[in-house]
């Protein structure tokens, strides 16, 4: 049976874009995943997803349950964000780094679940 249900209400969705040497990319994902593990577990945050263009190239997107003016200057300035920057700078093509912030449009978000398969089946 598959249920639509109601998002999160997300105030703010943060995509970024990273682009890494391929050599780097096993490294990179290495430390990304340690960020990740502390983003995702944040109370505010509504979800987050990952994927990959091409080899190094690296999209990703935040939905916020609170506003820009608070991810910037709240949740950006927790711990973990310093030691994962300073450890990536090195592995990251700065001129290709994007980041976009965009507020989502009221009753156009959902989140469809397939509740019989859920969770996935290896």
């Amino acid at each position: 049976m598959t249920s639509l249900t109601p998002a999160p209400q997300v105030s703010c969705i943060l995509q970024i874009k990273n682009v890494v040497k391929p050599s780097d990319r096993e490294a990179w994902l290495l430390l990304f995943k340690q960020c990740f593990d502390h983003v995702s577990a944040e109370p505010e945050m509504a979800y987050f997803i990952i994927g990959e263009e091409e080899v190094g190239v690296f999209r990703w997107t935040e939905g916020w349950m609170k506003d820009k003016d608070w991810v910037n200057n709240v949740q950006l300035k927790k711990p973990y964000y310093e030691p994962f920057f300073k450890a990536t700078a090195p592995l990251v093509i700065e001129s290709e780094t994007k980041v976009e912030y965009f507020t989502p449009l009221e009753d156009l978000s959902m989140i469809k679940v397939d509740l019989l398969s859920f969770p996935p089946k290896a």
